[in-house]
C-alpha cells in the first residue's frame, strides 16, 4: 500500500514518538483468521493502549525501552472514545546469569537446533521450567525476592536455583537412585536372603508417610562415594573404613575387587546387624552417610543431567557471538 494514517500531534515535539506517529498502514498479506478481507492494520503504539482500554487493563507493564512511548500511549487513551484510562508502567527487563531472555536469540537457539525446542529444560521459558520440574511456588518466591526495578542489573542465577531447591525441599518426597553404580556385596548376608527397611518419604513431615527399601546381599552405591586411597577428612567408604548406609545400618569395607584393567568393580563389606536402621548401638561415631539401592530390586533408568546453557554469566553482554559461550556439557545422559 502507498497510504498511511497518522495522528496529527506536533512535528516539532522533542519526543520523536509524538511527531505525527503512524496509526495504520496498508498491508496486503493473507491473514490466518480473516484471510484477504482486510488490508489495513494498526501500528503497535496505537493498538497497545486501545487494547488495554477495551479489556479494562488498569496498569500495562512494559520494559524500559517503552518509556519514551508512554506519552503517545497516554495521548491515544485521552483522544479516543474509551471509558477506561489504563496507565503504562515501565520496569527493567530481568537479566539472569548464564541465561539469555531475548526472544530473537532464544528463537535462534531453537531453529539452529542448539536445544531440543522451546520446552528444552535448559531454556528460560515457562514450558521448559515446567518440564524441568520447577514448582510454580518457587518461581513466585523468586520474583517476590528480586522485586521490580527501574534500573537494569544482573540477577545471580543461584538465587533462582536456591528458590527451586528450597521449595522442593519442602514438598518433594524422597527416593534414592544411583547414577554411576559400583556393586557392594555384604558378605555376612547369605545369598537369597531379603530384608527391608521403612524410611520416611519426607524427613520433616510425617504426613507424607513411609516407603519400603528392599535390602539384601548385593547393593549398588555411587562410585564417587568410594576412594581406594582416601584423602584426609574423607568420611565416605574406603578400605577398612566404616560408613552408614542411609536407613539401613553400618558397613565396613574389607576387600576391593578389580577387573583386568584395574578398575574397581566390586566392594566386599560386612554389615553390623546391631546398627539396623542406621543407629550406632555402642555409641561409636560414624560421620559418613551414603545412599544405595538394592541390586536385585532396582531397575535401569535414563537420567538427563542439565547444567547451565552458557559458560559465562553474561553470554550476550559483549560484542561477540553469544553462541560462542554455549556450554557443550549442558546436557549429560546417563
Amino acid at each position: 500500500g502507498s497510504h498511511v494514517l497518522r495522528a496529527k500531534i506536533d512535528m516539532a515535539h522533542k519526543n520523536l514518538n509524538m511527531r505525527d506517529p503512524l496509526l495504520y498502514r496498508i498491508l496486503k498479506q493473507h491473514h490466518h483468521r480473516t484471510g484477504d478481507a482486510w488490508c489495513i492494520y494498526p501500528m503497535y503504539d496505537y493498538a497497545h493502549p486501545l487494547g488495554d482500554a477495551f479489556e479494562d487493563v488498569t496498569h500495562s507493564l512494559c520494559s524500559l525501552e517503552f518509556q519514551d512511548h508512554r506519552p503517545l500511549y497516554d495521548w491515544v487513551v485521552e483522544n479516543c472514545p474509551v471509558d477506561s484510562r489504563p496507565e503504562q508502567t515501565e520496569f527493567a527487563r530481568l537479566n539472569l546469569g548464564y541465561t539469555i531472555v531475548s526472544k530473537r536469540k532464544l528463537r535462534q537457539l531453537v531453529f539452529d537446533k542448539h536445544v531440543a525446542g522451546w520446552d528444552d529444560p535448559r531454556m528460560p521459558t515457562l514450558s521448559a521450567m515446567r518440564r524441568r520440574g520447577v514448582p510454580p511456588e518457587a518461581l513466585i518466591r523468586f520474583c517476590e525476592r528480586i522485586g521490580v526495578s527501574k534500573r537494569d542489573g544482573m540477577v545471580d542465577v543461584t538465587m533462582f536455583e536456591h528458590a527451586i531447591r528450597e521449595r522442593l525441599n519442602e514438598v518433594a518426597p524422597r527416593y534414592m537412585g544411583v547414577l554411576d553404580p559400583i556393586k557392594l556385596v555384604i558378605t555376612n548376608i547369605d545369598e537369597g536372603v531379603e530384608d527391608s527397611f521403612d524410611a520416611p518419604l519426607h524427613p520433616e513431615d510425617p504426613s507424607y508417610g513411609t516407603r519400603t527399601l528392599p535390602f539384601g546381599r548385593e547393593l549398588y552405591i555411587e562410585r564417587d562415594d568410594f576412594r581406594e586411597v582416601a584423602p584426609r577428612k574423607w568420611f565416605r567408604l574406603a578400605p577398612g573404613k566404616e560408613v552408614r548406609l542411609r536407613y539401613a545400618g553400618l558397613v565396613t569395607c574389607n576387600e576391593v575387587i578389580k577387573d583386568e584393567a584395574g578398575e574397581v568393580v566390586e566392594l566386599r563389606c560386612t554389615w553390623d546387624p546391631a546398627s539396623r536402621g542406621g543407629k550406632s548401638p555402642d555409641g561409636r561415631k560414624v560421620k559418613g552417610t551414603i545412599h544405595w539401592v538394592s541390586a536385585a530390586r532396582s531397575f535401569p533408568a535414563e537420567v538427563r543431567l542439565y547444567d547451565r546453557l552458557f559458560t559465562v554469566p553474561e553470554p550476550d553482554g559483549g560484542e561477540g557471538d553469544f553462541l560462542a559461550h554455549l556450554n557443550p556439557e549442558s546436557l549429560e545422559v546417563v
